[in-house]
């Protein structure tokens, strides 16, 4: 089969806050990439996956939302640190472009941090590149007039969003994306890459060797390995970045959809972590036996006693540990920061 090979210093810290790992974290998001479909690939046909999963730490069994299996949703509850549903759910539940006057915070009626404000307000630059034109609600939800005020220190606007840039060619975004890295590289960013989704819903998640839908997994590996050649070519970045790559969802063949939320093939997606402050070739769920379990076959609710899976929720959270910063206000998923990326010394 023909495929594609390949993808600031702080101000202070308070006592809560980890060690600073990173000075860059870049946060991927393959739309609708399936965990066996990389497998299904392996190293030969999906080389800088693999190199996340060997020199990183990694999970092909991470979850979704319990309740929601769509795009938007997930992607709030990655920035947000929260669940969809509920009291302490962002409530995001809209997955189309949003209207004039809507955002994040007008339909939960109440303001909802995100870790670009937690970034921001700690004076690191923030950027989102997306393929799809419905994450401006994002820029719409933190711009200078609905964005809040910063007391964290130096006061650095209420603008949390320093860049948001949407192109439906992800080759094209990505350039963009590495040409305001050159210039500047964000503290904290966010990459959107739609291929696996689009391609999903056109023709079904195919996992064969002549599928398109292989075709565009092979892709986003591809777009993943410029990314790591233009870090590793980049004097301020190389050694210094950490990546985190997921997914907001699967999808199925037969349906050619990912909407219902209680089958496996839409709620199982992978989790990487990449870079400064990862150690090489861990599985998350054993080196976090104590704060996370394993789910099988089953996405568990969130109000369940026992410890929870490893969910895309847990990304905003992670990349501001990384970053030596606290956890966003108002967060449940991975609010302690204690998803480890790195081997206890009892491990």
């Amino acid at each position: 089969m023909s495929l594609f090979c390949v993808f600031s210093p702080l101000s202070f810290l308070n006592a809560e806050e980890t060690t600073q790992k990173a000075e860059y974290v870049i946060m991927i998001s393959c739309d609708g990439l399936r965990p066996d479909a990389v497998e299904f690939l392996g190293p030969k046909w999906a080389p800088n996956f693999y190199r996340l999963i060997n020199e990183g730490a990694h999970t092909h069994n991470a979850r979704t939302d319990f309740d929601y299996t769509i795009t938007l949703p997930n992607h709030t509850s990655m920035l947000t640190g929260r669940g969809v549903v509920g009291e302490k759910g962002h409530a995001w539940t809209e997955n189309n472009t949003p209207k004039i006057g809507q955002m994040i915070h007008r339909n939960k009626k109440a303001y909802i941090a995100s870790a670009f404000d937690v970034a921001h307000d700690h004076g690191l630059r923030t950027g989102l590149y997306s393929s799809k034109d419905k994450f401006i609600v994002y820029d719409l939800s933190y711009n200078e007039r609905s964005g809040k005020s910063d007391t964290t220190g130096e006061d650095n606007g209420k603008d949390k969003l320093d860049d948001y840039h949407h192109n439906d060619k992800t080759e094209e975004l990505l350039k963009t994306f590495t040409d305001s890295l050159k210039k500047d590289p964000y503290g904290l960013s966010m990459l959107h890459l739609r291929d696996p989704d689009t391609s999903g819903h056109a023709h079904g998640w195919d996992i064969s060797s002549r599928s398109i839908y292989i075709y565009a997994v092979s892709k986003m590996d591809w777009i993943v390995g410029k990314l790591l050649q233009f870090i590793e070519s980049n004097e301020k970045m190389k050694g210094k970045t950490a990546l985190i790559l997921t997914a907001d969802h699967g999808g199925r063949l037969e349906t050619k959809t990912h909407t219902k939320s209680d089958e496996k093939l839409n709620f199982t997606i992978p989790f990487y972590v990449w870079g400064a402050g990862v150690d090489e070739g861990l599985e998350l769920y054993e080196v976090n036996p104590n704060t996370r379990k394993e789910p099988g076959e089953i996405n568990p609710t969130y109000d369940l006693a026992e410890a929870q899976p490893i969910r895309n929720g847990d990304v905003g959270n992670l990349a501001l540990s990384l970053l030596g910063l606290p956890s966003i206000e108002g967060s449940t998923i991975n609010a302690k920061q204690n998803l480890k990326v790195k081997k206890s010394k009892d491990q």
